[in-house]
């Protein structure tokens, strides 16, 4: 943050003294306000410290953007301020993310605030920086946005698309700020179901990479990061479309490496992990399968906080356990150009078998999960653009009961709804 501030102190007066040079600052920039009400219910269906984690909160989420001063080399500041207030939370409940929550006395936070900001700089037509309060989506780094607030980090981030077809990103963090969390902390290894020696934390990760196009339809992507003294992760992706007499086919297919570094504080890291899905898009209808595996003597590490970014957006567990294998069947249907336009609807079921779990020998378990969303965006009137979303997912396994996922019927309710101004 007071990287963030020097930044914008040092150039202010230059910016708000020359209102020609500030004319673009000024008449590009972008504001949003989104009222987000967010319910959350994960009702546990065995022993468990507690029955389940429910919550039910307000979120409010302004973001101001700026445009960039004229010039080869354009300046710029963004803001984001986020306030959460509960609107049913007792400490009888586990925490669900929506809230903070006092470890000692299990009281979910009646309100909480927070205010990122970022300094940003453009250069020529399609490259910039991004210092402060960033919001990564990139495969080994990714901010998740499953709660009232998404995650952030507190870094930098260059991005250039100056060559055709060729996107490049590099990126370095030292913080984060989870989602249910109004400070930044150490940036630590996720440990579910104790798939490593010990959680551990980390001074900084940087992540390098890119995205080519071979195609409209075809793309490769390849990525490399390092979490310091934890691990090092390559990644490899490839997506495609092909339109076809029979519908537009869809293929995904993701490939991450990886291997604890330096002083390898979480203990042995070593993983592979592949995952593919195969789909068929036909009008409103598409039907898609998928297959993932981890290989290697270890699980797939993420960062804590955040998602492993395979194919599959699971709600109540990862998929990700040693030398698991998962098998997957989606199904969507888009009700565009019907008389309910801007409803989809969406059913999944995924199942992982052969799990290792550390301290448990050569048994195997299992875990599945059955999902269904719904999802309505309002088209027209008064309330135009309104988001409603209802999922439910069933989730079971024959894990000991001491692993972080445990067998649940969770749901989850949103209403959002963004003020552009």
């Amino acid at each position: 943050m007071k990287y963030v501030i020097y930044f914008t102190g040092f150039f202010a007066p230059f910016i708000l003294t020359n209102v020609s040079y500030a004319s673009d600052f000024i008449d590009d920039a972008k504001v949003s306000i989104t009222a987000r009400n967010y319910y959350l219910d994960r009702n546990y269906v065995e022993d468990a410290p507690y029955p389940a984690a429910r919550d039910w909160a307000q979120g409010f989420i302004l973001k101001a953007q700026s445009g960039y001063t004229s010039g080869n080399v354009g300046l710029g500041l963004d803001v984001m301020a986020n306030a959460g207030f509960k609107l049913y939370g007792p400490s009888d409940y586990a925490a669900t993310g929506l809230l903070p929550v006092n470890k000692l006395t299990n009281e979910h936070a009646d309100s909480y605030e927070e205010v990122g900001l970022t300094a940003k700089v453009k250069i020529f037509e399609d490259t910039t920086i991004h210092i402060g309060t960033i919001e990564p989506k990139l495969p080994l780094l990714f901010a998740s946005p499953a709660r009232l607030f998404p995650q952030t980090y507190r870094g930098a981030q260059f991005q250039t698309s100056e060559i055709s077809d060729f996107h490049l990103n590099a990126i370095y963090i030292d913080r984060v700020n989870h989602r249910d969390s109004m400070n930044y902390e150490n940036i630590t290894l996720a440990n579910p179901n104790k798939r490593f020696v010990k959680g551990a934390e980390s001074s900084g990760m940087y992540e390098l990479g890119g995205e080519y196009k071979l195609t409209d339809q075809t793309e490769l992507s390849a990525y490399y990061s390092n979490l310091h003294d934890i691990y090092q992760q390559s990644f490899l992706g490839f997506k495609s479309k092909k339109n076809t007499q029979f519908g537009q086919l869809l293929g995904d297919m993701r490939l991450f490496i990886s291997n604890d570094e330096g002083e390898e504080l979480a203990g042995n890291i070593d993983n592979k992990h592949f995952s593919a899905f195969w789909g068929i898009r036909n009008s409103n209808h598409t039907f898609s399968i998928g297959y993932m595996q981890s290989f290697g003597e270890t699980a797939l590490p993420y960062l804590s906080g955040s998602e492993p970014m395979h194919f599959l957006d699971t709600l109540s567990t990862d998929l990700v356990n040693i030398n698991e294998r998962v098998y997957h069947l989606r199904y969507d249907y888009d009700f565009k150009e019907t008389v309910a336009t801007g409803l989809k609807f969406m059913t999944r079921y995924s199942k992982g078998d052969n799990i290792e779990l550390i301290g448990y020998g050569q048994q195997h378990f299992k875990e599945s999960e059955l999902d269904f969303e719904l999802n309505y965006k309002v088209q027209q009137g008064i309330f135009k653009d309104l988001n409603l979303r209802a999922r439910h997912s069933t989730y079971r396994n024959n894990m000991p009961s001491t692993m972080t996922f445990k067998p649940a019927n969770e749901l989850r309710l949103n209403i959002d709804y963004t003020w552009k101004f």
